[in-house]
């Protein structure tokens, strides 16, 4: 009997990018708009690359109790890279770099001054995640993340929870 030796065809590099990121709300006493868009690499079928855009618009109704509203636009990017432990589970690890402008008030009474400052903030995430395939070329992803550089100017809490959509197979 003859053996078969076809091989599966190498996949272009168009096949192996996906797409997608998550979207953000909160209401309240603060308010919170994320977007968060995704581009990545499979480069193995384990294994995934990728790099993301991060918008944040964020406003915290009287923060300083001076009846002014603290308001501020977050930008920044990031590198991920994901290994997946098994069909639905992965283990993730993200550098993430973000910039914003904040208000620093000093003084006291009549003479309270502020002056506008500006932060960069660099966050070092690892965890882990869940995928739902929704349909043959994308699933929904759930994330728990822990900021190994958590500090008094970071904009995250430990853990951190992300959800999104990713699209490509």
């Amino acid at each position: 009997p003859a053996q078969d030796f076809r091989q599966e065809p190498e996949k272009r590099f168009v096949d192996k990018l996906f797409f997608g990121g998550g979207l953000g709300l909160q209401f309240g006493t603060g308010t919170l708009l994320d977007i968060s868009p995704v581009i990545g690499y499979r480069v193995t079928e384990k294994l995934e690359t990728g790099i993301g855009l991060t918008y944040k618009y964020y406003k915290y109704n009287d923060y300083y109790n001076l009846g002014s509203d603290l308001k501020t636009n977050i930008i920044g990017g990031s590198v991920f890279a994901r290994y997946h432990i098994l069909e639905n589970l992965f283990a993730h690890f993200e550098y993430e770099s973000l910039r914003y402008h904040y208000d620093e008030y000093y003084g006291s009474g009549s003479s309270l001054t502020n002056d506008q400052r500006t932060a960069v903030y660099n966050s070092i995430f690892i965890g882990g995640g869940y995928r739902q395939q929704i349909s043959s070329g994308s699933y929904f992803f759930i994330l728990a993340l822990w900021n190994l550089n958590d500090g008094a100017y970071s904009p995250y809490s430990n853990p951190v929870l992300r959800m999104g959509v990713m699209i490509g197979r």
